[in-house]
């Protein structure tokens, strides 16, 4: 065993410093990631404050706010501030089955509740309360506890095609998300106000080398309750580094050594959360599998890449989204090639509810082309499967002479996002995987 080596008093408040900044890093990020997306969600017209902006379309307005969009369902967003009162979430009892999801998440990146998806349709008024609500919850409402005084709604509405729109819109239109005391007095017929609240980017004066942490102070203290500081002891410690909810980030009291400390940590908190990613979830036939998405409990480091790089997904009984950028030998899509993936008769996604395949460009959006198809699945119309029932999907620019099983692909690098809405036990404990994407030679 190495003999350690005597610190001096200020290096040991360096370090003391390093080792819960790094802590605290990677503890906050989420709530850092959600400061910033957040307002901009708000500003650039993608959510709303405490009301549903609805789209109703399968791409044009998605795609303009939402990388990775989808277009087998119409969503809706909010982003909910219960700060002052808890908000209420009205869920519709449908006329006729469909699927849907609303998610209800944090500003840890967690995911507090689900309402439909596999556990079928819930209809009923849940209110979304938050760390200091007191009091009785009214009527039949079903209590939804966000540790986040800020956090995120999605709701999806699964859409059979285009002619299946106004259906679908009928039911987008059901739901609403409404402050209290305005659903106890109005109802339904409440109008939201024509000015809509916004949240505003904190603008720090901190040094820029520790100016994440004072970042991080003021979203402490706009999203939790003060009693964290005495209730949390993860929090409590941070008093030593001069972090707390009451204060914030009290940098001017720090010494030199400790901001070198902060300093550092820093830059190693960033390391650990993108070495977290690439090592989370698996790879299987270049498709990498993630599936502690909206629940990664107390590992905060993994919490942090995937706010990081999957913010706001799904929990993988619900939805899982398997990703790819390569072929079977590991090289990159690309529409200089033809590719195939292809599905044995046995061997399709195993789902109870349906599968799609979308195609996105290097910046995660979809890929325009004449022929209108951006994703391919298992509700796709006029999908043709062989004699044998095997499946095979054609991924390329140019249209070949069949085009039912036909996806699309650009001029330059692509990649694949396959999404499987209610994934069985097999996928789930790996014993089914989906097939590599081969190049046509």
């Amino acid at each position: 065993m190495p003999t350690p080596v005597k610190m001096s008093s200020e290096q040991a408040l360096e370090e003391n410093a390093y080792t819960l900044g790094v802590q605290a890093f990677l503890w906050g990020f989420p709530l850092h990631v959600y400061g910033e997306l957040i307002p901009g969600s708000l500003k650039a017209g993608g959510t709303f404050l405490n009301d549903f902006h609805k789209f109703t379309d399968l791409k044009t307005a998605k795609d303009r706010f939402i990388v990775t969009p989808n277009n087998v369902t119409i969503d809706s967003y909010c982003n909910f501030d219960v700060t002052n009162e808890p908000l209420a979430l009205f869920v519709p009892n449908l006329s006729a089955p469909r699927w849907y999801i609303v998610q209800i998440g944090d500003s840890f990146d967690e995911v507090i509740r689900n309402v439909g998806g596999i556990k079928g349709e819930q209809p009923g008024v849940y209110l979304i309360t938050g760390p200091d609500f007191v009091g009785s919850i009214p009527g039949e409402m079903t209590q939804v506890k966000s540790r986040t005084r800020v956090g995120a709604l999605g709701v999806r509405v699964f859409v059979n095609g285009t002619t299946d729109l106004p259906q679908a819109r009928e039911v987008q239109n059901g739901f609403f998300a409404i402050p209290l005391s305005a659903y106890l007095r109005y109802g339904l017929g409440y109008k939201s106000p024509a000015e809509r609240p916004t949240v505003l980017a904190y603008e720090s004066s901190a040094p820029e080398d520790i100016r994440y942490f004072d970042e991080l102070g003021y979203w402490m203290q706009r999203q939790l309750s003060v009693a964290s500081d005495s209730d949390d002891t993860e929090i409590a410690s941070f008093r030593q580094i001069g972090l707390s909810v009451s204060k914030g980030f009290q940098w001017q009291n720090l010494d030199d050594a400790a901001k070198r400390g902060l300093a550092r940590a820093i830059v190693t908190g960033q390391q650990i959360v993108d070495s977290k990613w690439e090592a989370a979830g698996e790879t299987t036939n270049g498709w990498k599998y993630t599936f502690a998405g909206g629940r990664a409990g107390f590992d905060s480091g993994l919490r942090a890449a995937l706010a990081k790089y999957e913010s706001a997904t799904q929990i993988s009984d619900q939805v899982i989204y398997p990703n790819t950028s390569v072929d079977e030998k590991g090289e990159p899509l690309t529409g200089g090639n033809q590719y195939v993936l292809h599905f044995d008769a046995d061997k399709l996604p195993p789902v109870t509810v349906f599968w799609n395949m979308a195609m996105y460009a290097s910046d995660m959006l979809f890929v325009e082309n004449d022929f209108g198809r951006y994703s391919i699945g298992s509700t796709t119309d006029g999908l043709k499967k062989a004699t044998d029932g095997s499946l095979t999907i054609l991924i390329q620019k140019d249209p070949p002479a069949d085009t039912a099983n036909w996806l699309p692909s650009p001029a330059g690098n692509f990649n694949l996002t396959m999404r499987l809405y209610g994934p069985e036990t097999s996928i789930l404990n790996g014993s089914y995987r989906l097939p590599v994407v081969r190049k046509v030679e």
